[in-house]
């Protein structure tokens, strides 16, 4: 295993994240980390000639970008005392070759943010904005980010977050 070092600054905050992967088989293998619950398999997609069974590196990206955008409006929501009955967001990432090689060019993401009051709706667009300027891991790519966010009023509104036994029900609707 390679030495990591990194020097550190006075006001220069730095966080490592560690993630592994053993190979399993075929082209699937495991990912897991020592602070995260659980782990997933992860293989070849099928349109560069995998099964398509499992998540791909390319669902994991973009799941990155919409878990990141989404932890981040939750944070400004909170700073900013909106209150957010709901949160939902579709993300599509074209993938083109380019100079040779494949790489995401665009990511189109589809935030929805629901709240219970039609009054919170310009407050709950500033935060969008907030989002867009800060989520880590969209300022981390190249790929030309493309926001097609909507607020809209929650009816009826669900101002508890779901916990993890009422989201299979939920995921069924």
């Amino acid at each position: 295993m390679t030495d990591i070092q990194h020097k550190m600054r006075k006001g220069n905050r730095q966080f490592l994240f560690e993630v592994d992967l053993n190979w399993l088989s075929e082209n699937k293998g495991i990912l897991s980390a020592n602070d995260a619950a659980g782990a997933i398999q992860v293989a070849t997609p099928a349109a560069f000639g995998g099964k398509g069974k499992e998540w791909s590196p390319e669902h994991l990206f973009l799941g990155s970008v919409s878990s990141c955008f989404m932890t981040t409006y939750l944070l400004f929501a909170r700073k900013s005392e909106l209150e957010v009955s709901r949160f939902e967001c579709n993300i599509i990432g074209q993938i083109e070759l380019t100079d040779g090689k494949y790489q995401f060019t665009h990511i189109n993401i589809f935030p929805k943010i629901y709240v219970a009051d039609e009054a919170l709706k310009e407050k709950a667009k500033l935060v969008l904005q907030k989002t867009q300027q800060y989520c880590l891991v969209a300022n981390s790519i190249k790929a030309k980010m493309i926001y097609h966010a909507e607020v809209l009023k929650d009816s009826p509104p669900r101002l508890s977050p779901m916990d993890d036994t009422n989201y299979k029900d939920y995921a069924e609707q």
